[in-house]
């Protein structure tokens, strides 16, 4: 646990680059992929070149977000302890619901009806997105507690980027305006998944910058 607390930020920062050129990676390795219009679950669909090495990945990253907990409780309970632990739920959330469970449940492109495992992979997908910026939000109350102006600046900004990136990528499965055909999903997913990571990215910098002063 001291190790997780001493490192967990590098380890945060390892996770979001990680994550970050997962799609590029990948899609070197995956014949007429497109960044542009095609989603990240691709890679882990049935007639995918590069499944298993999909699914190794984000597990992986699955585990360093839950590794980063401690390191984000620690930095932020002296400032409020119910907050801290409502951002390690959230971390928590992500990292199981999009990483570990996305990993470990298939989206099929073969069976034409109702999968369980497709509605797993989904929700579990969505409610670490969710959690995300539920935890972006929590960031901004623990900063505005602390009174750290740059991060009380910058947060609300990131989340408003983030909730329209969102909605943009969300727009296929929405009734009614899914008739716009909104096109580059793998464009707003990409884009949406930058700015949901940017403030816990920013988090880390902020508290290694903070602790390396310290010393």
């Amino acid at each position: 646990m001291k190790f997780l607390k001493t490192y967990g930020f590098h380890l945060m920062v390892l996770a979001v680059i990680s994550e970050l050129i997962l799609p590029f990676v990948l899609g070197a390795f995956y014949p007429d992929y497109s960044q542009l219009s095609m989603l990240i679950s691709s890679f882990g669909e049935d007639k995918s070149p590069v499944r298993m090495a999909f699914k190794i990945w984000v597990i992986i990253d699955g585990l360093l977000f839950l590794m980063t907990i401690p390191a984000f409780f620690q930095r932020f309970k002296t400032t409020s302890t119910f907050l801290a632990k409502a951002l390690a739920v959230m971390l928590a959330i992500f990292g199981i619901g999009d990483c570990i469970i996305t990993g470990l449940f298939d989206r099929s492109t073969e069976y034409s009806g109702v999968n369980i495992e497709d509605l797993i992979h989904d929700y579990a997908s969505g409610a670490g997105f969710v959690a995300l910026l539920i935890g972006t939000a929590l960031l901004f109350k623990l900063y505005s507690l602390e009174e750290k102006h740059f991060m009380v600046t910058i947060i609300p900004i990131i989340f408003v980027i983030s909730c329209v990136l969102m909605l943009l990528f969300a727009l296929p499965k929405i009734p009614i305006i899914d008739q716009l055909h909104v096109p580059y999903r793998g464009l707003w997913q990409r884009a949406n998944l930058f700015f949901l990571y940017l403030p816990f990215l920013l988090a880390a910098i902020e508290s290694l910058s903070t602790q390396k002063e310290g010393h």
